[in-house]
């Protein structure tokens, strides 16, 4: 293990992770705190920012209402949108076949990790089901990147910030799949990995090159994530409750 694994493995996670997680929550701490002023005028106003946050932004007024919906419809609504995209869907069906097949890719990838935590009998199985989410997401990241320098109109609100997350993200999906292709990373090796992480320890791995790229490219996407279009990531259901409606997602 030369200097440079040895900063990838055991240095840089030590900076990124607490990076993300400090920057994500002063993100979405410092935007809590942009409401109107005047409303600590109000009975009540002053406090907590949350419930000052909570007066200022309203659910969505319904101008064309139809019949009433209740509790339950609400709740499919919201499913139906967070799961299927639904209202990405009616907004714009090619960046909705980009966005939705990116972020299933990232949800195989996801289960297919839950491995560290079975028994190495499910080692091929989790390692099919990353090896397809992978190459769906290398797919989707290509297309979504050619989308942003092909289409006039997307082209020009892009900055060099989503330029760089977009290809960072293509290359933690392209560096996972070349790995997979390259037999992975078995469970036991990944459970030493992360123990030696948390204990603070150094140990050697027996692993291929390729995975030492693709924990750059996860760290690195770390790093970005709070200054990109990717923030979402962490933000979404404060989205969520800062609309207070099912037609969040739904897009009406």
């Amino acid at each position: 293990m030369d200097a440079f694994d040895l900063f990838i493995l055991y240095r840089l996670p030590y900076f990124a992770c607490p990076f993300y997680v400090i920057m994500l929550t002063l993100r979405i701490w410092v935007w809590l705190r942009f409401y109107n002023p005047a409303l600590k005028l109000l009975p009540g106003g002053k406090g907590r920012v949350y419930r000052v946050w909570k007066r200022q932004y309203r659910p969505t007024i319904r101008i064309f209402p139809g019949r009433p919906r209740t509790r339950g419809m609400e709740w499919k609504r919201t499913i139906m949108g967070f799961v299927f995209f639904t209202g990405l869907w009616k907004r714009d069906r090619v960046l909705w076949l980009g966005s939705w097949c990116l972020h299933l890719g990232l949800l195989l990838l996801v289960v297919a990790h839950v491995r560290v935590a079975l028994p190495p009998e499910w080692d091929p199985i989790c390692l099919n089901i990353a090896l397809v989410g992978s190459g769906l997401m290398a797919v989707s990241g290509v297309y979504l990147l050619l989308r942003r320098v092909v289409v006039q109109r997307v082209r020009e609100i892009t900055d060099f910030r989503d330029y760089l997350a977009e290809f960072i993200l293509l290359c933690f999906s392209a560096t996972a799949f070349l790995m997979l292709l390259e037999g992975g990373v078995t469970s036991e090796t990944l459970r030493r990995y992360v123990t030696a992480l948390l204990t603070g320890r150094t140990i050697v791995l027996d692993v291929q090159r390729m995975f030492v790229w693709h924990l750059l490219a996860a760290h690195l996407l770390l790093i970005v994530i709070p200054f990109s279009h990717l923030l979402h990531l962490g933000g979404v259901f404060f989205s969520r409750e800062f609309l207070g409606t099912s037609d969040t997602f739904a897009g009406e």
